[in-house]
């Protein structure tokens, strides 16, 4: 009887062992499921609200960037004015004629040839004057008034001053301008570019060929400058006397 006793507290106390550690693995294992469940929830909780706020604060800054982009940032205004214009007949033209005028070109030894002409030409009339009656007679009563002081001092010095004459080309001289054919392939080029004349010979020169000369300069070793008149020079070509009218271009 003390067996069977004994065999059921044994068996008993199995059954309790057995209990408790069926018991012990339920709850182990219960554990992580709780875990999970319980971040789920947080997370269902939390998000929603996180998700609000994050929406309402951007448009928050959005709204006070364009806000501050309009306050602060000059914007470009495009104003249409219209303009104002009236339309006209236009008005009948006849024929139209050219009003251009070519532009006169004077050169410096124009310039100085016609100042030195017209000197001499005063100074002309003065000594043919004064070969008729003495320069005395000549300027009682003549008025110089009209004329400009240097003019009236050149024209007094003149008639009081005795007559030179002009040395002429005698009748053998040839004259380069009508007598060309002559001295074509002969005479070589010669540039007058610049004719001064003077009624003192050392003032006289000319300009050929790019160099000045005066009276009695050789121009090459058969060629010499003979005399510079008001209008002409004279050279001297291998013994003959050659005419040539003032600023002439003689190609040669």
């Amino acid at each position: 009887m003390s067996k069977v006793m004994q065999a059921l507290e044994h068996s008993e106390r199995r059954h309790k062992a057995f209990d408790s550690t069926q018991q012990y693995g339920q709850q182990v294992s219960s554990q992580p499921l709780r875990a999970t469940n319980k971040l789920a929830c947080i997370l269902a909780i939390t998000l929603p609200p996180l998700f609000v706020a994050g929406g309402v604060a951007y448009q928050t800054y959005d709204n006070y960037k364009s806000q501050w982009l309009s306050n602060n940032v000059a914007q470009t205004t495009v104003v249409n004015v219209p303009s104002e214009f009236t339309v006209a007949a236009a008005p009948a033209l006849g024929e139209l004629k050219s009003t251009y005028k070519a532009p006169v070109i004077v050169s410096d030894s124009e310039y100085q040839y016609s100042e030195q002409s017209t000197s001499s030409e005063v100074a002309d009339v003065a000594s043919t004057n004064s070969d008729e009656m003495p320069s005395d007679d000549l300027l009682k009563g003549l008025d110089l008034s009209a004329l400009s002081p240097e003019l009236a001092q050149r024209f007094e010095s003149a008639l009081s001053s005795q007559p030179s004459k002009n040395n002429e080309p005698t009748s053998d001289v040839s004259n380069l301008a009508q007598d060309a054919q002559q001295w074509y392939g002969k005479l070589p080029a010669l540039n007058f570019q610049t004719h001064v004349y003077s009624s003192k010979e050392s003032k006289r020169w000319v300009k050929i060929n790019g160099t000045e000369y005066g009276q009695g300069d050789w121009i090459n070793d058969d060629l010499q400058l003979v005399a510079i008149e008001q209008q002409s020079c004279l050279v001297r070509f291998k013994g003959e006397e050659v005419e040539i009218p003032a600023l002439y271009d003689w190609q040669g």
